[in-house]
């Protein structure tokens, strides 16, 4: 089971945590001293040279003169050699080591194919030189929480993204089941993402366990959804102190609690 603490390695000085989104890339590492949060994005010239990352990218295609890459769409690698250069450069930014081998953990969907999974880890790992471990990212926003997820308190999570939405349910400290949201409705997903949780909920009623509804990714701070999404599942609605960093968050708590 998954908790704070459990990749703490002694000694070990430089350890890193990445969030890898369709919008927003976030890394920590003990060197930076902060959260580097900037957008999933690379500029490259006409030679196919990168010439930015992130705000810089963006701030540099005013002048017209680069093509913009964003490497990951719906969650997941779309192009594989922007992201590693994106990384790299987000990488070095941090002051960590080139080459340090120390353990990387990275948010992937819970929703995400095996195949998705193993890109994501492959563009890490050429990035940073680092072990790659992969840990779903609404357990990681559950733990930024402090939430209990010892057996007897099920949860279940709804990570809202720029680019996947997902509902999970957690229970003793692992997912155990995931379902996508579709983007049927653009404009208003509510009614869907209670429908998913509902669906969800249905074997931890029966069990008995807490009715509990943990509330994340970019999208969650919207106009009353945790409000709506309260009012359609019957559970009682949790949400991070910044829903958009709880992933982020999570995965420093497994490295350093």
């Amino acid at each position: 089971m998954l908790g704070p603490g459990v990749y703490a390695r002694p000694g070990v000085p430089h350890p890193l945590a990445i969030d890898l989104g369709t919008a927003n890339v976030r890394i920590w590492t003990p060197a930076a001293g902060s959260v580097i949060d900037e957008p999933t994005v690379v500029a490259y010239d006409s030679a196919g040279m990168v010439r930015a990352v992130g705000h810089a990218a963006l701030t540099l295609a005013r002048s017209g003169r680069v093509r913009l890459v964003r490497p990951i769409q719906d969650g997941v690698i779309d192009d594989f050699r922007a992201c590693v250069h994106l990384l790299q450069a987000l990488v070095t930014a941090s002051a960590r080591p080139v080459g340090d081998v120390s353990p990387v953990l990275v948010g992937v969907p819970a929703t995400a194919t095996l195949w998705q999974q193993d890109l994501l880890t492959a563009a890490v790992g050429r990035a940073t030189g680092g072990r790659v471990v992969a840990v779903e990212e609404p357990l990681a926003a559950a733990l930024s929480c402090r939430m209990s997820l010892e057996t007897g308190n099920d949860v279940v999570a709804v990570d809202l993204g720029q680019g996947r939405t997902e509902v999970v349910r957690i229970t003793g400290g692992t997912v155990t089941a995931a379902e996508r949201v579709g983007p049927d409705n653009l404009l208003d997903q509510v009614p869907a993402i209670a429908a998913t949780v509902r669906q969800l909920a249905r074997e931890s009623a029966r069990l008995g366990h807490r009715r509990l509804l943990l509330l994340t990714g970019g999208g969650a701070a919207g106009p009353d959804v945790a409000g709506r999404l309260a009012a359609l599942t019957g559970r009682i609605v949790t949400m991070p102190a910044d829903s958009r960093l709880a992933t982020i968050r999570g995965l420093r708590l497994l490295m350093t609690a």
